[in-house]
């Protein structure tokens, strides 16, 4: 079996509310859909995710080009062979991003080609199950605390709060308040402080017992992510400065974090977050998976790798929800923020070809949301 096409769909997807972080507000998700088609009619799907789908499907087509012809089970191959040639290796971050939807879409295809999930492909499953976090949404303290509660009140272990805006203390404050002391609750600044914040504003929320806090700090300032968590007492995570296993071994150098944050998107697909994982085990550091604005293609893919991840935490990310309309007919039904792994052939979803022509005439007609 062999790929004979890779074909990239930019879409647009509204958002069910707006969307608060602190790089600002956000009312859609931009997305490219990528589809691998083989010789035996066997068809893949994945998807990246972006700000601008015209970019991206201009690089992912050169990329593309490295998989045509070759078996969807080559990964390891391919990705070997496009390193070595071309200058991909002068946006590593980028590339990764636009490789992500290719690589899933082609464990997508030997999955259905051979009839079992793409989790064999990835060591095979320690786990049936899946924890993820309560994200809340909202504009205010009063609104993320509101629905905060009403995510604690169905069963979740683990909430997760956006932080690095003038709000904060009173944010964190009422989700705890809300939630009450069962629930671990972790707060995501990204990258939002300088040292010397990170360090004050984190002790500062410490008083509402706070899990972890997550890249604090600017993530090529990995001596600064040190010294943030030697000078708190809460957990550090490391996400944005974890692209790469390179980017893990200076971490682990540093010695900057007490748990690794990555995710399919960022490390070039489901294979490169498996070893990364395996790397970051073996220094006896576990993993969350981090999440994207993203679909539900994004949250089957990710499930497969999760599913034989051996350290990954309780908790792990989850934004797909946050969409409006859903690009699949196969949704996954989630019971107090678990999730059963889809044991179906490849990723286990069926594509709603429907909503990507919705989604897609959409981008066409208005552009990308900014």
């Amino acid at each position: 079996m062999i790929i004979t096409r890779v074909t990239p769909t930019p879409l647009a997807v509204p958002l069910r509310t707006e969307f608060h972080w602190s790089s600002g507000a956000q009312l859609g998700a931009n997305l490219v859909l990528w589809t691998v088609e083989t010789d035996e009619g066997v068809t893949g799907y994945g998807e990246s995710s972006c700000d601008d789908p015209g970019a991206v499907v201009s690089h992912g087509r050169i990329l593309a080009e490295r998989f045509v012809g070759r078996n969807p089970g080559a990964v390891e191959a391919v990705l070997t062979d496009l390193w070595r040639v071309g200058r991909w290796r002068h946006t590593p971050r980028w590339t990764n991003l636009i490789l992500s939807g290719i690589e899933v879409a082609c464990w997508d295809a030997l999955g259905k080609a051979l009839g079992v999930p793409a989790s064999t492909f990835l060591g095979g499953r320690v786990r049936d199950e899946v924890d993820f976090m309560a994200f809340p949404q909202g504009g205010t303290p009063e609104e993320v605390a509101r629905h905060a509660g009403e995510l604690s009140a169905e069963g979740y272990r683990v909430v997760y709060v956006k932080v690095g805006r003038p709000d904060d203390e009173a944010t964190v404050a009422a989700v705890r308040e809300a939630i009450g002391p069962g629930p671990l609750l972790r707060v995501d600044p990204n990258e939002a402080w300088d040292v010397s914040t990170a360090v004050e504003q984190t002790r500062r929320l410490e008083q509402f017992a706070i899990d972890w806090v997550e890249q604090p700090v600017a993530a090529g300032n990995v001596a600064g992510l040190a010294y943030v968590r030697r000078s708190v007492r809460t957990k550090v995570a490391a996400d944005q400065a974890v692209y790469t296993r390179e980017d893990l071994a200076s971490v682990i150098e540093h010695d900057a974090a007490d748990v690794v944050v990555a995710g399919h998107h960022e490390t070039g697909g489901l294979w490169r977050l498996r070893q990364l994982a395996d790397a970051a085990d073996t220094h006896g550091l576990p993993l969350n998976r981090h999440a994207q604005m993203e679909s539900e293609i994004s949250t089957h893919a990710a499930l497969q790798a999760m599913a034989a991840i051996p350290n990954l935490t309780l908790g792990n990310q989850l934004m797909s929800q946050l969409l409006a309309e859903s690009l699949v007919s196969t949704p996954l039904e989630f019971a107090g923020g678990r999730v059963a792994v889809p044991s179906g052939p490849g990723l286990g979803f069926e594509l709603d070809e429907d909503a990507v022509a919705r989604a897609h005439e959409r981008h066409r007609r208005d552009g990308p949301y900014r």
